[in-house]
C-alpha cells in the first residue's frame, strides 16, 4: 500500500517503513505525527483518489531527526549596472518515518519504526559544515556533548582519515561552542560565535 501526502507544500508519494525528508515540522525529534492530507491511496487492487483529500485517510510518521540542506548559492547580477550580489540559502527540513497508512476503509499498512539516535544540529558550531557534520556523525560523534568530550587533535586526526581537504579543517574552538550549546547556554555561545570565523577566533 502506499499513499500521496502533501506538507509543506509538496507532494510525496510514501510507503509503511519509508523514510524521507519534508519541510521542517514542529514536533520534536522522537515524536509521532500524524498526517491527513492524503491525496491518494492505492493497496495494489484498488486506488481512492481524493476530491482533493480522501476521507477519513491518514498517515502516521515519527519525526527521526531536524536538520538544513545543503548551501544553495544565489547571485543576483544587473547587466551594465555594476551590481552583483551573492549570497546562499540552507533550507530547514525534518526527516520522518512513515510508521503506517490507514485508507480510512478498514485498510491499513504499519512497520515498525526503527530506534531512535539522537542527532544534534552539528552545523551550528562555527567551523563545521555539513559535509563535515557528515563525517562526524559517521565516527560516532552525535550530539554536542560527544564533540564536547573530543580533544581538536583528535578531531583533526579523524577529519584527515576521511580523506579530501577536510582535515584542513581548524577544529580548535569546536569542543568550547559544542560544551556551550550541550549546557544549553545559547547566549554564551551566540557571543563566541560572533568572536570566530570559520571557527578561528578573529
Amino acid at each position: 500500500m502506499y499513499a500521496v501526502i502533501k506538507t509543506g507544500g509538496k507532494q510525496y508519494r510514501v510507503t509503511a517503513g519509508s523514510k524521507l525528508k519534508v519541510e521542517q515540522l514542529t514536533a520534536e525529534v522522537g515524536a509521532d505525527v500524524v498526517i491527513d492530507q492524503v491525496l491518494m491511496v492505492a493497496d495494489g487492487v484498488a486506488v481512492k483518489v481524493g476530491t482533493p483529500l480522501v476521507q477519513g485517510a491518514t498517515v502516521k510518521a515519527t519525526v527521526l531527526s531536524h536538520g538544513r540542506g545543503d548551501k544553495v548559492l544565489i547571485f543576483k547580477h544587473r547587466r551594465r549596472k555594476h551590481f552583483k550580489k551573492q549570497g546562499g540559502h540552507r533550507q530547514w527540513f525534518s526527516e520522518i518515518f512513515i510508521a503506517g497508512i490507514e485508507d480510512g476503509a478498514g485498510g491499513s499498512s504499519t512497520a515498525k519504526a526503527p530506534e531512535i539516535v539522537t542527532v544534534d544540529d552539528l552545523t551550528k558550531v562555527e567551523g563545521i559544515g555539513p559535509k563535515i557534520a557528515a563525517v562526524l556523525v559517521k565516527n560516532g560523534i552525535t550530539t554536542f556533548a560527544a564533540l564536547a568530550a573530543m580533544q581538536p587533535e583528535a578531531i583533526t586526526e579523524m577529519l584527515k582519515a576521511s580523506g579530501g581537504r577536510f582535515g584542513m579543517a581548524k577544529p580548535g574552538t569546536w569542543p568550547q561552542q559544542a560544551a556551550l550549546a550541550a549546557a544549553g547556554k545559547w547566549e554564551e555561545f551566540e557571543q563566541l560565535t560572533k568572536e570566530l570565523v570559520g571557527g578561528v577566533k578573529k
